[in-house]
């Protein structure tokens, strides 16, 4: 009598492939899929790096990734669909939620804009001495901040918003440092005639104005100060009177 045939031997001892695990797909299941969806897309948005669907899937407490996956190309759909700024980058390292390309300058501006505001005060000191007085050396930035000056033109260097202008050749060819046009983007400007002069820096009122005040307070004495005054010699009156 024919046996029916065995598993074979090598198929038994493989485990369940994941993509075909019913079982796992059953219990996703329990978890609809737009509001999975919504999870996946909250964590990949505080993620600046790719997250694999397997921490993605531990994440969320799943034991497959099939439902993860699933989820992720829903979310894909939707947000190619909608038009939206975001898109959903499946990388050899993971899954990635980015901005569209299109928006890359607008993106860019605002980085710039942001590096600019996270200059220390010493740093920026050294940047308005050079927008102001360029093209100038190092040696005079020091003279003028009565500091050092290395590190800090080092730094607006890397961040390109300062560049060799051109060389001073009767100091040794030093170089003399001006600004470029990633400063002008990053503070708003459309030309350097466009910075601040020293009249629009200057706030408060001056010598002359707060004298004014003062002989306008002396001039015009309170009311209530009359009506002491007043008291004052009604008292000493009456007080001769007795």
């Amino acid at each position: 009598m024919n046996q029916p045939d065995q598993p074979h031997a090598d198929a038994q001892e493989q485990p369940a492939d994941d993509a075909t695990s019913a079982g796992d797909i059953i219990m996703g299941a329990t978890i609809p899929q737009d509001a999975l969806a919504a999870k996946l897309e909250a964590l990949l948005f505080v993620h600046s790096k790719p997250v694999t669907a397997r921490r993605l899937a531990d994440l969320v407490e799943l034991p497959s990734v099939i439902p993860v996956k699933q989820a992720l190309e829903f979310l894909a759909r939707r947000h190619e669909q909608s038009g939206s700024a975001f898109t959903l980058q499946n990388l050899a390292a993971g899954y990635m939620l980015s901005t569209r390309p299109e928006h890359d300058d607008m993106l860019k501006k605002l980085v710039r804009e942001r590096e600019a505001q996270k200059l220390s005060p010493a740093t920026l000191e050294a940047l308005a001495i050079i927008a102001y007085k360029q093209p100038i050396g190092r040696q005079e930035i020091e003279n003028i901040r009565g500091a050092g000056a290395d590190h800090l033109v080092r730094a607006l260097l890397d961040r390109g918003l300062v560049k060799v202008g051109e060389r001073d050749t009767s100091k040794g060819n030093a170089a003399l440092y001006v600004t470029t046009a990633e400063f002008l983007r990053a503070f708003g400007l459309k030309a350097l005639s466009e910075l601040p002069t020293q009249a629009d820096l200057s706030t408060g009122p001056g010598p002359a104005g707060e004298a004014e005040v003062d002989q306008s307070d002396a001039s015009e004495p309170d009311a209530d100060d009359d009506a002491d005054d007043a008291d004052d010699a009604d008292a000493e009156e009456s007080d001769g009177e007795e």
